[in-house]
């Protein structure tokens, strides 16, 4: 027998609109969310983060998304 989630009440038509939405993911990501977590995944392979603190690596992965929201959004 098949594996199946079943959710009852108010909260089913929510959760259903959300999983036909988005496939079920990213519930409450915003598309900033996404841009600076793959900013920050690229500057985490780069050799030189390695010299930055966290902080740091977190400003210039706001600049980017920020700069890269800007250019979308033109």
């Amino acid at each position: 027998m098949k594996d199946e989630l079943v959710i009852e009440g108010a909260y089913a038509k929510q959760y259903t609109d959300w999983m036909v939405k988005t496939g079920g993911y990213a519930r409450d990501m915003t598309m900033r969310d996404w841009y600076m977590g793959t900013v920050v995944q690229g500057l985490l392979t780069a050799e030189i983060v390695g010299d930055y603190s966290n902080e740091h690596v977190v400003e210039i992965a706001r600049v980017i998304t920020d700069a890269m929201l800007k250019e979308r959004n033109k």
